[in-house]
């Protein structure tokens, strides 16, 4: 009923919220609460003064009561203080959903270390990421000396969307026993997100840009991402070449040539699973680290934690630090980052590795490694 209606995405979001309330109030027909979770958020985030104090950035540490969450926070607080460089965290527990998102509002940046993936957890995570309108997902893979991968000379971007589309949030019984779930997407979120992606790919050195699509499957939805990215490619063609690409295909290429690709663009629709695919193809999510952005705000995590696998039952140091690498050239910290980030390869050429990896040593001994190096180079300097 509502898809007949000719009218834009943002004026169908609040008709239908419109819609869910008079039908709910009138008592029309009954709806369970499962089925209606929120709204599409169309204000803009607030954006507070930056908490540096004295040259001292203040960045939220999201831990919680797991044993995921509180090694997570040992290895961070750890890696902070060995660093010497001037950040302090603010320790909040996952479950205090509205201290979590003041801290990061004020502080506006922040780690989450905490794997817990229930479905309240994945609420308070989809809820966050909207408010925040943390609207971009990105994190690098690549092959790591003497790692198991099939592949040497491996390093990719993946720029993708984060928070539109399966992250509208909307949902409506228009019959009993029939659910619609709505995906909202507009001209304008495509654009911001296509710009801040092409930004962030050559910010990062990338030549060569992939954007995964299903154009002939979803001709409106991925349509209108493939003419978006067009269109905005023509202000970065000197620097960035764009290539489309069909999400089958991209998946065939990833497994048997994953070389070829330099950085991917992708829609929240296939974002998580093109990660994990190039994960697998590197070694493994524990190896890597995410991070959710906006405008303002970003969220770093360990890639094991952005796709929820916990199939290990410790977190892997190695998501970790690279998450601290990410969360330093955030903050402005390139020489600090690119100093840990040698550290920890040097680890690995070393042949330590935790029992995941098929090594003998554990999490606590690579960042106590890590650390180590870190004060012989500062000693040596």
């Amino acid at each position: 009923m509502l898809r007949s209606l000719n009218v834009k995405p943002l004026l169908l979001a609040k008709m239908t919220e419109g819609f869910f309330r008079h039908y709910m109030d009138a008592n029309i027909f009954s709806i369970n609460s499962n089925f209606v979770k929120g709204s599409l958020r169309t204000e803009p985030v607030n954006l507070m003064p930056a908490t540096k104090y004295g040259g001292i950035d203040t960045v939220t540490l999201l831990t919680g009561t797991t044993l995921l969450g509180q090694q997570g926070s040992k290895y961070v607080t750890a890696m902070l203080q060995s660093s010497k460089v001037p950040v302090e965290v603010q320790v909040i527990d996952p479950y205090q959903t509205d201290d979590f998102y003041n801290s990061v509002l004020r502080n506006r940046s922040a780690v989450h270390v905490d794997a817990v993936v229930d479905a309240e957890a994945k609420k308070r995570s989809m809820k966050m990421s909207n408010d925040l309108d943390l609207y971009l997902f990105k994190c690098r893979m690549q092959s790591f000396p003497g790692f198991n991968y099939r592949f040497p000379d491996v390093n990719i971007n993946i720029i993708a969307q984060n928070n539109l589309g399966i992250y509208s949030d909307l949902e409506y019984s228009p019959v009993k026993g029939v659910v619609e779930a709505i995906s909202v997407g507009t001209k304008e979120k495509n654009e911001k997100y296509l710009r801040k992606a092409f930004d962030t790919a050559v910010a990062a050195g990338r030549k060569r840009v992939t954007l995964i699509h299903k154009k002939t499957e979803w001709p409106l939805t991925d349509g209108s991402m493939v003419k978006a990215a067009k269109k905005i490619h023509k202000d970065y063609k000197d620097c960035l070449e764009l290539e489309l690409l069909n999400v089958e295909d991209c998946i065939g290429k990833l497994v048997t040539h994953p070389q070829e690709f330099d950085c991917i663009f992708s829609s929240d629709r296939y974002a998580t699973m093109i990660a994990t695919i190039c994960a697998g193809v590197c070694g493994g999510a524990n190896l890597f680290s995410s991070v959710e952005m906006g405008d303002f705000h970003a969220v770093f995590k360990p890639l094991q934690v952005k796709l929820s696998l916990t199939n290990y039952p410790i977190l892997s140091p190695y998501g970790i630090v690279n998450a601290i690498v990410d969360l330093f050239n955030h903050l402005g910290y390139a020489d600090c980052a690119k100093e840990l980030c040698g550290q920890m390869v040097r680890t690995m050429e070393s042949g330590i590795k935790t029992k995941e990896f098929g090594g003998k040593d554990s999490g606590e001994y690579v960042i106590c490694n890590i650390i180590n190096r870190l004060r012989c180079q500062r000693n040596m300097n």
